[in-house]
This record gives C-alpha cells, structure tokens and sequence, in this order.
C-alpha cells in the first residue's frame, strides 16, 4: 500500500476543519458582505451546510467500496478507462485547490506585507515545505496539524475577543434589507470552500475507525461554519457591510483594529503567522492527495516519484492562473462555486452514487459494505 499511516477520528476532523477554515476566513467574508450585506452573517452560517450534503455521499461510497480511495473505486464502479478519466479530473482538482491556496498567500504576503518581493519567492518556498510533508506521509501532517490548529483557532479567537469593545451590532440591521437571494447567492460562496470535504474520500481508507468518519466530519462543517459566522459578524459589526466589502483581506485590516491600552497592538502579525501555518496544512493536505491519487492511477509502488514533478506544476499553477489579486478575488467570488460544487463537490460523487446504485439494483452486482464499529 502506497500509505501506512493511520489517523484517528479525531486528527481526521481536524485535517477537514483545517482544509476549510485557513483561506475562507481570510478571503470570503469581504466576498459574501458585497452580496448579501447586512445579511452576510446569514450566507456564512447556510453555506457551509451544503457540505453536509457532500459528506454523506462519500462515506456512503466509502462504505460501499471499503478500504479503496475515490481514485480507485471510480475504476470499480466505472471500468478502467472512465473510472481513470474521473480519478484524473480528481488529481487535476486537488491540485488546482492547492495552486488557489498557495496564490491566496503569496498575494497576500506582497500585497500586505512585503510588496517588493517575488511572488514566486513565496510560492515555491511553501511549496518545499509542503513537498517535505507530502514524503512523510499523511500521518505525519495530521501530528503536525494537531499543533497548528491550535495556534490558528487560538489567536483566531484572541483577535475576536479584542474587538468587541469596537463592535456596533447595529451595523447587523436590518435583516434581508436585500431580500433572500441574495443571502442565497452569498451562500455559495462558503459552500464552495466547504466542498473541501471531498478529501475525506481519499483519505477515509487510512481512518483507524472509518465508522466514525461521518461524526469527524460533520464536526468539522459545523465547526468552521461557527468560527466563520462569527468572524463575519464581527467584521460587519466593526466596519458596515459597504465597508467590508471594499477590501481584500478583512481579517487583516480587522486586527489593525485592536488597541488594548495603547499597549497591544499590531496583531497583523498574529494574521501573517497564522495564516502561513494555516496554507501549510492546506496545501500538504491537497498536495497529498493529488500525489497519491496519481500514484495509484500510474500503479506506482510509492509517492516519491510523482511529488517533484507536482510540485513544480503546483507552483507554475500558482504563478500562472491569474494575473493578479483582482483576477484572483473574481474567481473566488463568481467563477469557482459553480466550478467546485458543479463537479468536484457533487457532480461527481453523484455520478458514482448513480451507477453504483443502478449496478446494483438493476445488474445485480455486489459492493462490500464497511463493517468497522465505533
């Protein structure tokens, strides 16, 4: 087998809540406030749900093809060449996420902080670290997780804390002053971050109790919506949903806010930190599994081959797919929900749902069933 380690329950709903939360509070909160506005709060509490929708499917498919990663039951389920096809669409999809999340920080490095550096400087340098990570397996990054979330919900919340002395609720009034489809349109937003599920159906093989895949992860949606929901809030309360709206990185501008006594102060560095642990964690995380489901299309003994040679496209990818933030931000907001959600967070899971039902009851064919226990 091409991966040996085994997370627990436990690490599993922190790698998903970790694969969501370290870019979508950063950048959707400005996105869904120019949508919804006094509303935002709403969309960013409804989105995540959608995900919900997501997880069942995987594990109802990991149940029915257990102990195999969606690259390798899609060739059960549709025969070797289409099942390949979907398991490459699969590869190309983790990996095009990563691009997306490594260019979420470097843009957010030179524009916020070190404007006169590289953008390539940032890109490949997290990349190295990632490729690291990816090598020693997806044990390995979930121990590393189990500290980096830590720090990253910590001060998350510190900085929530702070700034309630400077939040006004009435900027939250009055609700659906734009109607509901607005808050609905916002809400595709955050679903689309949430569909980053979908790397449970790859790494469900390597759960130590697979029965309780479906309690991590509905933890981890709820979760992150929670956390997300509440940073909207607080960024409406503090700036007005006009105002919020206007900028790129909210969170940031947000802990410039802070000033307790004229003695703690500049917690954007507490952002810069935790947004570099964060994008770490996501980026191994997709990177992993774009590595192991190339490896296991290709029928390769090990990962070691293929993470140089993803590597290099993760950062050309991250450099090339847009020419700047303005382009980045578009995407984010109008193209990439109906991208993600359309295909990779149900269009595809709903395929191999379909046909494995209709193999079943209509040919007859038999599909194991995971018998783990809690």
């Amino acid at each position: 087998m091409l991966e040996k380690g085994r997370i627990s329950p436990r690490q599993t709903g922190q790698l998903l809540f970790m694969t969501t939360i370290a870019t979508v509070i950063f950048f959707a909160p400005s996105m869904i406030a120019g949508l919804a506005g006094h509303d935002a709060w709403l969309a960013a509490l409804a989105g995540p749900m959608f995900a919900l929708i997501t997880l069942l499917l995987i594990i109802w498919l990991g149940r029915k093809h257990p102990g195999l990663t969606i690259f390798q039951y899609s060739e059960v389920i549709l025969g070797r060449w289409l099942g390949k096809t979907v398991a490459l669409l699969y590869v190309w999809g983790f990996l095009h996420i990563g691009a997306i999340a490594v260019r979420e920080f470097g843009d957010f490095m030179t524009t916020s902080f070190m404007s006169h550096t590289p953008i390539s400087l940032f890109n490949f340098s997290i990349i190295l670290l990632c490729a690291w990570s990816v090598i020693t397996g997806l044990e390995v990054i979930a121990r590393m997780n189990e500290f980096i979330i830590i720090l990253l919900v910590s001060f998350l919340l510190l900085i929530l804390m702070f700034s309630t002395p400077n939040w006004e609720l009435g900027y939250l009034l009055p609700f659906f002053s734009r109607g509901a489809m607005p808050v609905l349109q916002a809400a595709l937003i955050p679903a689309a971050w949430h569909g980053n599920i979908i790397v449970l159906a790859v790494i469900l093989p390597f759960i130590t109790r697979p029965a309780r895949a479906f309690f991590a992860g509905t933890a981890a949606v709820l979760t992150s919506a929670t956390l997300l929901t509440v940073g909207v809030i607080g960024m409406t309360a503090v700036f007005g949903p006009e105002l919020s709206s206007s900028f790129l990185f909210p969170l940031h501008l947000f802990a410039q806010t802070i000033n307790i006594g004229q003695i703690i102060t500049r917690f954007e560095s507490a952002v810069m930190t935790i947004w570099t642990a964060g994008i770490f964690i996501k980026t191994s995380v997709f990177y992993y599994c774009a590595a192991l489901g190339l490896a296991q299309i290709l029928n390769l003994k090990e990962v070691r081959p293929v993470v140089l040679p993803l590597g290099i496209l993760l950062g050309t990818l991250s450099i090339s797919l847009f020419e700047d933030v303005t382009m980045l931000v578009s995407f984010l907001e109008k193209t990439r929900p109906l991208y993600t959600l359309s295909l990779y967070s149900f269009g595809l899971p709903l395929l191999l749902f379909a046909v494995t039902l209709i193999r079943e009851k209509i040919f007859g064919s038999r599909f194991g069933e995971e018998t783990n226990e809690a």
